[in-house]
């Protein structure tokens, strides 16, 4: 009687998971549109559930007006030190900033005056009054310290505040997943609640189904971070983009007319995890004498010397991942009278992976 209670207790738990997956658990896309379509203004579209992978098309230019943060936190519905970092080096890239190379691990930024025209989205006059604070110097010394413990955190908000803002999330793609996180551990706590009592009734199999449940509830509870239609469609356009600089050859590019298409798209590099392909990529041409790439926001090693040219950003990205942990960790052992003995330049990655990351 038991185990024929339990095993229709486990075919509803399973048959649970599966509808919650369905309903709650799947992006939401315009229908019958290509993937990539934006509706204009004024023009009805279908949203419902996306059913399986959607092609990918090759995309020359990232989304339009989405920055390299936001498309990295789109990506994998997380911000983290990856797009971070991306963003600092696109605030210089577009003039807010300079950095200069001072060592392997270590570096300094300058605060600039950009040129006319460019414009501070609310996360990014942000970032840059955090990291600054009225001065014009920082160095990554300085930076790693408890002084700076906000700069990360400060960040990562923002940029979800920005995705949400956008349209490509309905909340902060973090909280979504708060709830089958906490469900599922009730589940499991009323498992094993049942399993102690049951085992002296007898019943203790009953407690398969509630741990099933809730094992199931928090193994897909990143799921819950769907994206709405407009970020569906964005996602792919984004895509579509890292496609294009995942597999460009010196013959492909496609050059932009008094545009430096490696600094420019440099940042979307790094949050894609192909920063050393692209830099690699342009070591070439300029050893070839084909393009120069204008590096006038980076203070360093000849960029154009060919590993250099790859090594030097890698190392750059990987130091300001681990300085701006450093701060944290030392904040957090301020706030515990402790020391945390962090050498503050132990990340790992670099260039290497977009999307990962736990600051």
């Amino acid at each position: 009687m038991t185990g024929g209670a339990a095993g229709a207790g486990l075919v509803a738990a399973v048959a649970g998971l599966v509808a919650i997956r369905r309903r709650h658990a799947r992006d939401d896309v315009y229908l019958g549109l290509t993937p990539g379509i934006v509706p204009g203004p004024g023009e009805d579209a279908t949203v419902g559930r996306q059913s399986g992978k959607f092609p990918v098309a090759v995309q020359f230019h990232p989304p339009k007006g989405a920055s390299p943060g936001e498309i990295g936190t789109l990506m994998d519905t997380t911000a983290d030190d990856v797009d971070v970092s991306a963003t600092i080096v696109d605030l210089a890239v577009r003039g807010f900033l300079k950095i200069e190379s001072t060592g392997k691990k270590t570096f300094t930024l300058y605060a600039t005056q950009p040129r006319a025209g460019e414009r501070l989205r609310p996360y990014e006059e942000k970032l840059l009054g955090d990291i600054f604070k009225g001065k014009a110097v920082r160095t990554s010394k300085q930076l790693s310290t408890e002084k700076f413990q906000k700069v990360l955190p400060n960040a990562r908000s923002g940029l979800y505040n920005a995705v949400v803002q956008l349209g490509w999330f309905k909340g902060n793609p973090t909280l979504a997943q708060t709830g089958p996180l906490v469900l599922g551990g009730l589940c499991l706590m009323a498992a094993l609640g049942v399993a102690i009592v049951g085992a002296f009734f007898g019943w203790g199999l009953l407690a398969i189904p509630f741990a099933v449940f809730g094992i199931g509830l928090m193994a897909m509870s990143s799921k819950f971070r769907k994206r709405t239609a407009a970020g569906s469609a964005y996602l792919a356009q984004a895509k579509g983009f890292e496609l294009y600089l995942r597999t460009a050859e010196k013959d492909t590019l496609k050059f932009e007319e008094g545009q430096d298409i490696f600094s420019k798209y440099l940042p979307y590099a790094i949050v894609f995890g192909v920063a050393d392909r692209w830099a690699t990529l342009f070591a070439q041409l300029g050893a070839e004498g084909i393009y120069r790439a204008d590096t006038s926001w980076y203070v360093g090693a000849d960029l154009m010397r060919g590993a250099y040219f790859a090594n030097a950003m890698s190392n750059l990205t990987t130091s300001m991942s681990s300085v701006m942990q450093a701060a944290r960790m030392d904040g957090m052992s301020s706030s515990t009278g402790g020391s945390s003995g962090f050498s503050g330049f132990s990340g790992g990655g670099g260039f290497g992976g977009g999307g990962g990351g736990s600051w």
